[in-house]
């Protein structure tokens, strides 16, 4: 379907703001109770300006919050609802709806700044396995937990042995009552991947419910890390992810992948069931490693998991790792049953394209009308959001149906921006907050390209990768997907938002826009709201103000340049320019930087 004109923009994403559930937008505050004393006088109703600032404060934090789509939608109302009460040829109107339109560029492009690259890494295991300090459930919630497992009775059935000790109970009771909002999350994401973990496992010749590994690992999710620097999907290390066939290069991380790496991960278990003869001690051998299980059977005597995890020998991680599978097999086979009210996701249907050379997925995207988002988790193993240059041709994942469009249209596909990989050592008292700052890339990119904990100590002397910048076009203002018809763009131009003039009134009802300086409004009239005038968008020139300020701006600790220009609406290149900072020089806390800033007032 294709959309023109600000209606049709307005009518399609009034549509999708009821797909999109916007839960997160403020909610209006509780009015309060009448007094005591007569009514006074109804207010005036309020002016096209101060309903467009409300509806643009609902806006702003919205997309600081980072929830793009939703911020978008309330811009949308705010575009509208002064568009409606404002009157073309009034100089203050003109000059509002400039200011009021690139606010909303700002904090639109500020959005897609903050999710064009790859989520940072997470470690899921503190949520889905228990901590040293996590509460323990209470003996109601086991007995509560033994009832539910015993209701359950021979509803579900499993390939791999579960016994139902008191052990595996305190794991029940533990999702149910302890952690079950991060449980039913990871239960939520397991729909996208569960049928073809099975299906992989079934090839391999492997128990299908072994899949549930997955779920303590890393609760489905693709960067999930671990403060052992385990990876993905099934949290491999380095060296084992070497030995079982994922690669890690500079764009892509195979751990990630959902597909290889579960098929890596069914080849180490098939070799530690060979090692072990027994499913439960190849699982603790997979969380504790095949050297540790092999001396403690030998050391204790024990014949099988549970003698061997009785005692002190092994981690308190390890003790329970078993039973926190199969509690998350017996929960995850029949969730309503203990509660769990979840509705998983659908898994991932896509198509593949063999691109012939690296592009840039928010290219892709424009070019078949998919989000960005969609593309990167379809693509989760790559690092960022291009595909690895020398790789000819890359399988690029796209959404189901679209791999016909996006053959048509490869060609006319810039090529993705060059990108370089940088080397360092560190320094005596470096930390990662500090390397990160010194190269202007933020901490969970270093962390990532180098599979540190957010939190790592540092050595003198030790080598880090420093990745290379690979972010967005600053002229890519709106992320692809909210409009379906937005498949071309030209520079400076948004489609899912009406130019300025039409801030005023409709587009083809007034001319094109005409700059005025001067008052937006009398103070009185609405409430003030401080927008920066531009940030990455790349505008047209006669849409631009020319007024700035200079200010002197403090570095504070784990500021990067990339933060600080997104935060004042520049780029990193002006903040450069402007201090004479070189690609390698050190950006320190206390430092004080210059910065000129476009002048905006809305109200």
């Amino acid at each position: 379907m294709r959309v023109n004109g600000s209606s049709g923009v307005l009518c399609l994403l009034l549509a999708t703001a009821a797909s999109i559930g916007c839960s997160s937008a403020p909610a209006p505050q509780a009015a309060a109770p009448p007094p005591a004393a007569p009514a006074p006088a109804a207010p005036a109703p309020p002016s096209a300006r101060d309903t467009a600032s409300e509806e643009f404060r609902k806006g702003k934090t919205l997309a600081l919050a980072g929830d793009a789509d939703c911020a978008r939608l309330e811009f949308q109302k705010a575009l509208e609802a002064f568009r409606a009460g404002a009157r073309p040829d009034d100089p203050d109107d003109a000059a509002f709806a400039e200011q009021l339109w690139q606010g909303v560029l700002f904090y639109d492009s500020l959005s897609d700044s903050q999710q064009s690259e790859r989520p940072p890494v997470e470690d899921s295991r503190d949520t889905l396995l228990a901590t040293e300090n996590a509460p323990a459930p209470t003996e109601a919630q086991v007995e509560k937990a033994k009832h539910e497992v015993t209701t359950a009775g021979t509803r579900t059935t499993f390939d791999i042995p579960v016994v139902v000790n008191d052990a595996v109970l305190r794991a029940v009771a533990f999702y149910q009552f302890r952690s079950p909002t991060a449980f039913a999350g990871a239960l939520k994401r397991s729909g996208r991947y569960l049928p073809m973990m099975r299906a992989v496992f079934r090839e391999e010749g492997l128990p299908e419910d072994l899949v549930y590994m997955s779920m303590i690992e890393s609760a489905f999710k693709p960067n999930a890390h671990s403060r052992s620097r385990a990876h993905g999907f099934w949290q491999f290390i380095d060296g084992t992810a070497r030995r079982y066939g994922l690669r890690k290069t500079t764009y892509l991380d195979e751990r990630s992948d959902p597909e290889k790496s579960t098929r890596a991960a069914a080849h180490y278990l098939r070799d530690l069931y060979e090692m072990f003869g027994d499913w439960n001690l190849a699982m603790a051998a997979y969380d504790a490693g095949e050297g540790k299980i092999l001396k403690g059977l030998q050391r204790l005597a024990a014949t099988d998991f549970w003698q061997l995890s009785s005692g002190s020998y092994l981690r308190r991680e390890t003790r329970e790792y078993v039973p926190f599978v199969l509690a998350a097999a017996l929960i995850s086979k029949d969730p309503a049953n203990y509660g769990f009210d979840v509705v998983p996701d659908s898994p991932l249907r896509f198509e593949v394209v063999p691109v012939p050379r690296s592009v840039d997925l928010a290219r892709v995207g424009e070019s078949i009308g998919a989000p960005l988002s969609d593309l990167q988790l379809l693509n989760s193993e790559l690092k960022s959001r291009v595909t690895p240059p020398g790789v000819a041709p890359y399988p690029l994942r796209v959404p189901e149906g679209s791999a016909a469009l996006l053959a048509t249209r490869l060609a006319s596909l810039p090529p993705a921006p060059a990108a370089h990989e940088r080397k360092t050592r560190a320094k005596k008292g470096d930390t990662v907050a500090k390397v990160a700052s010194r190269f202007g890339v933020s901490v969970e990119e270093l962390c990532s390209a180098n599979d540190l904990p957010r939190k790592a100590r540092l050595r003198k002397g030790q080598v880090l990768v420093v990745p290379p910048h690979l972010r967005a076009s600053k002229k890519a203002a709106v992320r692809t997907g909210v409009v379906a018809s937005a498949t071309s763009r030209t520079e400076g131009e948004i489609r899912a938002l009406p130019t300025p003039a039409a801030a005023v009134t409709r587009a083809d009802e007034v001319p094109p826009f005409r700059a005025v300086s001067g008052p937006a409004a009398d103070p009185a009239l609405a409430p003030r709201v401080d927008i920066p005038a531009s940030g990455f968008t790349t505008l047209p020139a006669a849409r631009s103000t020319a007024s700035t300020k200079t200010i002197r701006y403090t570095v504070r600790p784990g500021d990067t340049l990339y933060r600080i220009a997104a935060k004042h609406g520049l780029t990193i290149d002006q903040i450069r320019r402007e201090n004479g900072i070189g690609a390698a020089k050190a950006l320190r806390a206390g430092s004080r930087l210059t910065l000129t800033l476009p002048l905006a007032i809305v109200r």
